[in-house]
């Protein structure tokens, strides 16, 4: 009988020490997360100085690495509420990463957040460009009508375009707005030099190795672009003529909005 208890209390005092010890497991991994996510949040700090300008009511998020090789980016709102975007297609160390922090962050672009996908390759459609500089903007309704042989007023982006043309950042060609056409790298550039209020040039395309390629309604952008710090050589290719993607549209808001300031027009 007594050897029954003894063995009782050893099974009791085992099972205590395996619970004590997985608790204290839990709380290191637990200290260990905290200790990662204050980490993270020092990668953001260089962004976190940039004015939102209340587009969203969100601030700059933390950035991290996730386990499958992309990031997510908490945003914290005013409120205190924090929701989590994950993107697998966004490495940390990807020269956009911070940018993509930034337009997500402010609520002027997304993802698919269905799929964790930011596509930062992808091209942007004319009309796509439109909706993210509105956001950008902080653009209001106008009841001003956008005349164009290829929109009907029922599209779900024509209320932005509308804006885009009252503003004088987009306009079309032929009577057409060609909605769904890729927007080149030099017609991005056009529409910050347009929203920035067409600044004095001062400097030359000097340096910039695709100069011969600009077209002459794009030469005073691109020369301001390319003097302010715009656009550089050091992340990326900036060729006029090409489809400007999507990581290359964010770098060149967070860069604006250091830079000039998204509301300073």
């Amino acid at each position: 009988m007594r050897k029954k208890w003894l063995i009782m209390i050893l099974l009791v005092l085992v099972l205590a020490i395996m619970l004590v010890l997985h608790l204290k497991g839990t709380k290191d991994k637990e200290d260990a997360s905290t200790n990662n996510a204050d980490g993270q949040t020092e990668q953001t700090d260089a962004n976190s100085a940039a004015d939102t300008n209340n587009v969203t009511d969100e601030t700059l998020g933390s950035l991290a690495a996730n386990e499958n090789g992309g990031v997510n980016i908490t945003v914290t709102a005013k409120d205190g509420t924090a929701k989590t975007y994950t993107f697998t297609d966004v490495a940390l160390d990807a020269w956009y990463a911070q940018a993509v922090d930034y337009v997500v962050s402010t609520g002027v672009m997304s993802g698919d957040e269905e799929q964790s996908l930011f596509r930062p390759e992808y091209g942007v459609e004319r009309s796509q460009f439109a909706v993210i500089m509105y956001r950008f903007a902080g653009g209001t309704p106008t009841a001003e009508e956008a005349s164009f042989s290829d929109l009907t007023g029922d599209e779900w982006y024509y209320e932005y375009v509308k804006w885009m043309v009252g503003e004088g950042l987009m306009g079309g060609n032929g009577g057409a707005f060609d909605p769904n056409g890729f927007l080149s790298c030099e017609q991005a550039l056009i529409v910050l030099y347009r929203l920035a209020g067409e600044p004095a040039i001062t400097g030359t395309l000097e340096g910039y190795p695709y100069a011969p390629k600009v077209s002459e309604s794009g030469k005073d952008a691109v020369t301001w672009a390319w003097n302010s710090g715009l656009i550089t050589e050091k992340e990326c290719v900036w060729y006029p003529t090409q489809a400007v993607s999507r990581a290359q549209v964010a770098l060149l808001l967070m860069r604006y909005d250091t830079l000039i300031g998204r509301n300073a027009a």
